[in-house]
């Protein structure tokens, strides 16, 4: 005679029910990560329509996976067609496009310097191939820097790269790979993509997968003068950032300089003249040897 099966009690009912839950939430979360959507919805692109100034030159650059992007080669003022000067790649923040992040450069051709700015795909004019994600995007810095490199108004021997923001950890990864650029600089960007998505959730890191941290990458730059910006009322990414990329780049013994000041996350170098000044000063030692 078989026994009886004994029922089941609402504790047990309860915790089975808890069990499987936590078990498809895990699964889910591991799925969001594991596919990359929680990294794509962190990408604002415009494809605003964008007039190029008068005083700019269209530039297109070819990706190694075949995509065409979209520039601007912002020439230093007063050099002459013939003659070749410094410049410096511009890989910009997120939202928006070329049209939007002019402002964070287009002073330092004032000071001598020319400047490429470019779009990632999917932003502005560059070709639209989504999804993206920080790999292609650093495909795109790569190739970018490399035109830079053979712009005939270009002396290859003074090229230093600028990451603003989203763009630090794009910049920061060029210029690893690149020996031959000769200065970084990085303003208001982020340490990891765990840390920057901790921010905004306790959730973050779980959803966001690591690789391409802008602290790995100053781990295998060439001994680069490295300058780290930030905005001590910056709400979008913490100062604290600013202090994990410093002690990484003094703990590879890099020559590093960390500048703070009273500014927010977008209007820093804008509004503030010491930063701007700070920031000219710095390609003027590292790339002309000619500071203010």
């Amino acid at each position: 005679m078989s026994n009886p099966k004994k029922p089941i009690t609402p504790i047990k009912r309860i915790t089975r029910t808890l069990r499987w839950t936590l078990i498809t939430l895990l699964l889910a979360l591991l799925g969001i990560r594991i596919s990359g959507a929680a990294e794509q919805l962190a990408y604002f692109p415009s494809r605003h329509l964008i007039v190029t100034p008068a005083e700019y030159e269209d530039i297109w650059i070819t990706t190694p996976d075949g995509l065409r992007l979209h520039a601007w080669f912002m020439p230093a003022k007063g050099i002459p067609e013939n003659q070749q000067a410094p410049a410096i790649l511009h890989a910009h923040g997120n939202a928006g496009n070329i049209a939007d992040h002019e402002s964070f450069s287009n002073f330092l051709t004032d000071a001598g310097f020319h400047v490429l700015l470019f779009d990632y795909r999917c932003y502005g004019r560059s070709d639209d191939i989504a999804p993206i994600n920080r790999a292609k995007l650093a495909i795109d810095t790569a190739a970018a820097l490399e035109t830079l490199f053979n712009h005939p108004r270009v002396d290859p021997a003074r090229i230093a790269v600028l990451g603003v923001s989203l763009g630090g950890p794009f910049a920061l990864n060029a210029a690893a790979n690149e020996p031959r650029v000769k200065a970084i600089a990085t303003l208001s960007t982020f340490s990891s993509w765990q840390a920057v998505a901790a921010d905004m959730s306790p959730l973050g890191p779980l959803l966001m997968p690591a690789g391409l941290d802008s602290k790995d990458s100053i781990k295998h730059l060439s001994n680069q003068p490295y300058l780290i910006m930030h905005g001590l009322n910056d709400q979008i990414i913490p100062p604290r950032h600013a202090d994990i990329l410093y002690k990484a780049a003094t703990d590879a013994q890099l020559p590093v300089t960390l500048k703070t000041y009273l500014g927010d996350h977008n209007s820093l170098i804008q509004t503030n003249i010491q930063a701007r000044s700070d920031l000219i000063e710095f390609f003027k030692t590292n790339l002309t040897d000619q500071p203010d």
